[in-house]
């Protein structure tokens, strides 16, 4: 059970982000795996959450203050667990990268980082055995591990400066 004071209400980090940006421009990701689309999903994830977070406002100017880039070097889907029988029970689905924030004002990068994030999800013989609600699919780790890179995104740009 939670408790919400008054001072619960939309939380913004932008103390944290350096005083003299004001904008962001997302670049899309590049993708350099065979998973389709990646790179649009992960823009599309990103887009929302710098809206609802309020960090920087999403660049429409030619000149932005500072742009996102990044690169999906893979993306790989490798057994994770198995049974007695050596059957695969669960698989981790793995996206690694690198992420990069550059300031184009002071002409530097805020960061550049390399990532893996993952996330879990079932066979399809062991999701044939649970019941609607336990099941996990790819596709529910693969929405998982966009967000986790979302939250590395989000975790690096409000790190202590």
């Amino acid at each position: 059970m939670g408790i919400c004071l008054a001072s619960c209400g939309i939380y913004s980090f932008k103390g944290s982000i350096p005083d003299h940006l004001h904008d962001v421009e997302l670049v899309t990701f590049k993708n350099l795996t065979t998973e389709f689309a990646v790179e649009t999903d992960i823009e599309a994830a990103l887009n929302e959450r710098m809206l609802k977070e309020r960090l920087l406002a999403l660049s429409v100017k030619e000149s932005p203050d500072s742009h996102i880039e990044g690169k999906i070097n893979s993306v790989i889907d490798k057994p994770n667990s198995f049974d007695e029988n050596e059957n695969i029970l669960e698989y981790r689905l793995e996206f690694r990268g690198e992420v990069i924030w550059y300031d184009h004002i002071r002409d530097v990068d805020i960061f550049k980082k390399n990532f893996t994030v993952f996330s879990i999800y079932f066979s399809e013989d062991e999701n044939a055995k649970r019941s609607d609600a336990e099941k996990i699919s790819r596709e529910d780790a693969y929405d998982e591990a966009i967000e986790k890179l979302i939250d590395f995104i989000i975790e690096s740009m409000t790190e202590e400066w």
